[in-house]
């Protein structure tokens, strides 16, 4: 699907699976001086990094964890209708809005120290890379990255839990043309039974 180059969309997806990518670059094998490495050979790595909680429960057991989820996304007004600007001989309305939300990374381990010590890892990282993600992945923000305190895990606890949580901002525009044009362009392509 080729897409139009006035829409550049973020899909929730898309913005966990950017996060995802930042931490397993951080704790990939290249990254000397940390003792945790991921792999996506589950067997071969020291740490899993991961999005959602539920169906990797199990392995914690065994080694830490990273958890990527998102939280909500606000999309805000910021014009009548979002709406920017007019181009009236075609009536093609331009339409701009910033859109912010919260990532939030849960660093689980059965110690403590370790719990926090990959949080911190985790938030520097993401503060670190905060150019990157401006640059290349079309963030506007990432910041602030909070580091919270290591806590006895609600769901285990026999697991502690140490919460970073990274706010963002990223651009919408769109473009919208008359609802004529759509109309008569869908009734160009009706099937007549002649």
């Amino acid at each position: 699907m080729q897409r139009d180059n006035l829409v550049d969309s973020k899909t929730s997806i898309e913005i966990v699976g950017t996060y995802l990518r930042l931490l397993r670059a951080r704790f990939s094998g290249a990254n000397d001086g940390i003792p945790w490495q991921w792999s996506p050979n589950r067997e071969e790595a020291t740490i899993i990094v991961e999005s959602g909680k539920n169906e990797f429960e199990e392995t914690i057991d065994s080694k830490p964890a990273i958890f990527v989820e998102r939280n909500a996304i606000v999309f805000p007004t910021i014009a009548i209708g979002n709406k920017v600007a007019e181009h009236l001989p075609t009536g093609t309305s331009y339409y701009y809005t910033t859109p912010s939300g919260q990532m939030t990374i849960d660093c689980i381990s059965r110690s403590r120290g370790e719990s926090s010590t990959i949080a911190d890892a985790v938030a520097h990282h993401i503060v670190m890379s905060g150019n990157i993600l401006r640059r290349f992945y079309g963030f506007k923000q990432i910041t602030p990255v909070t580091l919270m305190p290591s806590q006895v895990w609600e769901k285990d606890d026999r697991n502690y839990i140490t919460r970073v949580t990274s706010e963002f901002v990223y651009d919408i525009a769109w473009k919208s043309v008359p609802e004529e044009l759509i109309i008569r362009r869908m009734r160009g392509l009706e099937i007549t039974s002649d």
